[in-house]
């Protein structure tokens, strides 16, 4: 196909996608038009930063490369860190507090020859 065929292809199609609001996809595929009706449409919807900057997405972030590290440009990615190091996690108790057993301890038989704990040898 030439360039000329190949751009008015995408043009039709571009133009078919603004004027339907409702259905942003079109395509000539009977499967992609039943799934059109269950598509999330958020075009009216805007996806901000907390000091409301118009955001496209927020599942990426700028990196060097394709697997690269995180560059510190990336003042969205920098905020959302922010946000989830200062959210409240309490810390796990290491030593729990527990109240005792209430009553009296008797040995029936003697435990000699399992330990020497005093408390364990007398059974009266």
């Amino acid at each position: 196909m030439s360039l000329c065929i190949i751009s008015q292809i995408i043009n039709k199609l571009l133009n078919k996608i603004i004027e339907s609001k409702e259905k942003p996809i079109i395509m000539d595929n009977k499967k992609q038009e039943q799934l059109n009706a269950f598509r999330n449409h958020d075009l009216d919807q805007a996806l901000t930063t907390n000091q409301g900057l118009k955001m496209s997405e927020d599942e990426f972030s700028l990196k060097a490369g394709d697997r690269g590290p995180t560059l510190m440009e990336d003042f969205h990615f920098r905020e959302k860190i922010t946000h989830f190091d200062h959210e409240r996690i309490p810390e796990r108790v290491v030593h729990a507090r527990g109240s005792g057993a209430h009553g009296e301890f008797q040995v029936y038989k003697p435990m000699a020859e399992f330990t020497k704990a005093k408390f364990l040898q007398d059974p009266a």
